[in-house]
């Protein structure tokens, strides 16, 4: 196992999520079955499922000063998540987000950012990212993951960028930078001119230098483009089918999977299918990120569902 450490750096959120029927079209009042509260946002989230597979991960992230921020710092403390480079802006309050996920996993959330929590990345500690096995970047603090990507390309170290909806521009300026590129499907839609994901992706990636371009379709799985001596190619990797009791941080946990797979050399169909399969497990518990497996769960589930395809011959 690889132990020296991940840095994923950008969105930190506290994030409360309640279980509900369904979410109202209509202004009404509704009474949630559960409630849970815990660190997430995309980095953050990636951060914690890196943990518990077993690597050294450590959070780089902006969060005010307040109580909300003491709550994400312990909560997070939990996961081995290394949470000293971490910034407490003066003044600022810690993004917070409420969201609502109801009875066939879907979910609606609404974030709040603080505008003063100060973007400048000048603080960032860019001489550790030498030695680091890899990057993991979103597209939450644009200034940070311009600095560590450049920091990075110029230490040769990997970088993995998580890229999910944002400014078109932003976007198209973000993916120049990284070595592994991977979409969620509105993202990389809104980038190319084709609706099919494969058309998509296909579009983009021939005007990319990244290894890797890929894009996660939740339930259908995911689309890995990669760049070969010969000719590149374009894999499928079908997802396990599962009843989805709760979507959010899904995404995450796949790419946290994905870098964990990276840096502990699965090679690319083991890592992708490992990433699919964490991603499935997490849908399967309430919670958010919380649902993300431990190395020992994850290795048992996919060991028992290619046993199960091998029995049926599908």
């Amino acid at each position: 196992m690889n132990r020296k450490p991940v840095i994923c750096l950008g969105c930190a959120f506290w994030d409360t999520i309640f279980k509900i029927d369904r979410i109202p079209s209509h202004g009404t009042k509704v009474l949630p079955e559960r409630a849970v509260q815990a660190a997430s946002g995309m980095a953050t989230a990636a951060a914690a499922t890196i943990a518990r597979l077993g690597g050294n991960v450590e959070l780089w992230a902006r969060i005010g000063d307040d109580p909300t921020g003491d709550s994400f710092l312990r909560d997070l403390s939990r996961e081995a998540v290394r949470i000293d480079r971490i910034r407490r802006i003066q003044g600022a309050r810690t993004a917070f987000s409420t969201i609502l996920v109801d009875s066939a996993g879907e979910r609606l959330v609404v974030p709040y950012t603080d505008p003063s929590l100060d973007p400048d990345p000048s603080w960032l500690p860019l001489h550790d990212v030498a030695k680091a096995t890899a990057i993991l970047v979103d597209m939450r603090w644009i200034e940070g993951t311009k600095a560590i990507l450049a920091e990075a390309r110029r230490r040769g170290v990997p970088t993995i960028l998580d890229a999910d909806v944002a400014p078109p521009e932003a976007l198209q300026e973000m993916i120049a930078l990284a070595d592994h590129v991977l979409f969620s499907e509105p993202a990389l839609l809104s980038l190319a001119a084709s609706a099919s994901p494969k058309e998509a992706l296909m579009e983009v990636a021939a005007g990319l230098d990244a290894d890797i371009v890929g894009v996660t379709l939740g339930a259908a799985g995911a689309l890995i483009w990669q760049r070969e001596p010969a000719a590149s190619t374009l894999y499928e990797f079908p997802s396990i089918p599962i009843r989805a009791v709760d979507t959010l941080n899904a995404g995450d946990v796949w790419h946290g999977t994905y870098v964990y797979g990276l840096v502990n050399n699965w090679g690319l169909s083991q890592t992708i299918q490992m990433a699919n399969v964490a991603a499935a497990m997490k849908c399967e518990h309430f919670g958010g990120r919380l649902g993300s497996p431990r190395l020992s769960e994850l290795l048992e589930r996919s060991r028992a569902y290619h046993s199960e395809v091998i029995e049926k011959g599908l």
